[in-house]
């Protein structure tokens, strides 16, 4: 093995994607095989899965580097071209003889597209070397090694480390015997069985390079990683695949650090990383592909506010919802809450913005330095994936009555800033903003330094694609 990269073998049981094989200096790679994009049961309440649905596929592969690597994809079907993407990392594939060759300088987070084509992409989770791995024997961690575990919604204690080795993959699964939680108002049962609980606790990682795995319970189940009430929270590296609900809930919670998580799934209501009524959040150089908002902030009950949320540095694929933003329940007040550096590279929906159902004022609301990557495929998904009926939008903030909302009156979005935005590929995604009447509107936003499809930055609301309704106040476009 180079001594520039360290990589980990299958443990038994796991197959590998049958779309990909990878090498990195020569050495092989394991990649694993993702669903994404299950086929939806458009039913009344809330739209589910049956169990073992259809879907399309991903491949992910993980290594870790210390030096110059050179990454060798030999996909499984005819191509005739390779992208590897965000564009902002630069890097030129080398395509010859059905081989994709490109050299690696420094981690990334990264993905190879065939011929501009969706599917299946293979993601590359590249990190730097783990430091203060965890001592297995050590009362205080929780130690994953290589193998097939199994959990039923593991609580972790004060002071605890939970580490999953490379190799290591941990299922999350219901209790047996479990009847599960009928929801009335939106017609489904949701089932026990979650991955981590970190409730009411100070002092905890969570951390590796294995994987925390949700297929076993059925939608909607528990989060696979669920902060909650707790502080002085970490977690890093590992890969969260095919959950549930929610990945990562971040509930009335202070003092967590998010850094380098991986994120893959293709089941509804499958957010990525959800800071709810949370304070001093940091999320960093992750990368999340789901089927709903991807990282976005909220508040679920009254009294409960968020603020000092910052994500930078992460890439977003949204194959549902928002990329990044404030979105749906929005009962308590958010407020300095920040997004840079980060790129999309593929939304169906809308890549950032903010939309109030409840009656909360949302303010101080910052994206800088974000990236968006060609959203022309964006426009070939048809059926229940067409449900919210639009082509991407760039930018959205509205205040909207919607099924997520529970009180009776809307709220306000004041001081937004979208500063330095790029859109590559030759669609022109659209923009909005819309209060709902004179007391609940939308005042003081700056939308400046944006380009689309290689144009100057947008001077005007009509160069931007930019509507606003009756309801907006001091809404200014800037070069």
């Amino acid at each position: 093995m180079s001594s520039n990269f360290i990589t980990w073998p299958a443990p038994a049981g796991e197959a590998p994607s049958a779309d990909y094989t990878l090498e990195v200096d020569g050495q092989p790679v394991l990649v694993y095989a993702a669903k994404v994009r299950q086929e939806l049961l458009k039913k009344d309440g809330l739209w589910s899965h049956l169990p073992d649905c259809p879907s399309e596929r991903a491949a992910f592969a993980m290594f870790d580097m210390a030096g110059p690597v050179t990454v060798t994809v030999r996909p499984a079907r005819p191509f005739a071209t390779a992208t590897v993407v965000p564009v902002r990392a630069g890097i030129a594939a080398d395509v010859q003889a059905g081989e994709v060759r490109f050299k690696l300088d420094r981690p990334r987070h990264l993905t190879v597209l065939l011929d501009d084509c969706t599917g299946p992409a293979l993601h590359l989770f590249i990190g730097l070397p783990e430091t203060d791995i965890p001592r297995q024997g050590d009362p205080n961690v929780i130690y994953f090694g290589p193998g097939i575990h199994e959990i039923q919604r593991l609580s972790v204690a004060t002071g605890q480390t939970v580490y999953l080795a490379g190799g290591a993959i941990v299922k999350a699964a219901t209790r047996p015997g479990d009847p599960g939680r009928y929801n009335e108002n939106l017609k489904i049962t949701f089932r026990d069985g979650g991955g981590l609980n970190v409730h009411n606790v100070k002092g905890v990682r969570v951390c590796g390079r294995g994987i925390l795995d949700g297929s076993l319970v059925p939608h909607p189940g528990q989060n696979l990683i669920g902060i909650v009430n707790s502080q002085d929270v970490r977690l890093e590296g590992i890969v969260l695949r095919d959950t549930p609900n929610w990945n990562v809930i971040i509930s009335q919670s202070q003092h967590v650090r998010v850094d380098d998580l991986r994120i893959i799934s293709g089941r509804l209501n499958s957010d990525g990383i959800n800071s709810v009524s949370s304070r001093d959040v940091q999320i960093r150089r992750c990368f999340v592909r789901n089927l709903d908002d991807s990282i976005v902030v909220k508040t679920l009950e009254p009294n409960a506010p968020a603020e000092d949320i910052t994500v930078e540095d992460c890439v977003l694929w949204s194959d549902w919802g928002y990329s990044l933003g404030v979105s749906y329940e929005t009962r308590s007040p958010i407020h300095r809450v920040s997004f840079r550096r980060c790129d999309i590279i593929y939304a169906r929906h809308w890549c950032m913005g903010v939309r109030v159902c409840d009656s909360a004022t949302i303010s101080d609301i910052t994206f800088g330095d974000i990236e968006v990557g060609d959203l022309t495929p964006a426009t070939r998904l048809a059926g229940a994936y067409d449900a919210i009926g639009r082509l991407p939008k760039l930018v959205s903030l509205t205040i909207v009555k919607d099924m997520w909302g529970k009180d009776d009156q809307r709220g306000r979005v004041r001081d937004i800033v979208v500063d330095g935005v790029t859109v590559h590929g030759p669609l022109t995604p659209t923009s909005e903003i819309a209060g709902v009447d004179e007391d609940h509107d939308v005042r003081g936003v700056l939308l400046k330094n944006i380009r689309l499809a290689g144009n100057p930055p947008a001077d005007s609301a009509e160069a931007l694609g930019l509507k606003c309704n009756a309801f907006v106040r001091d809404a200014r476009v800037e070069a």
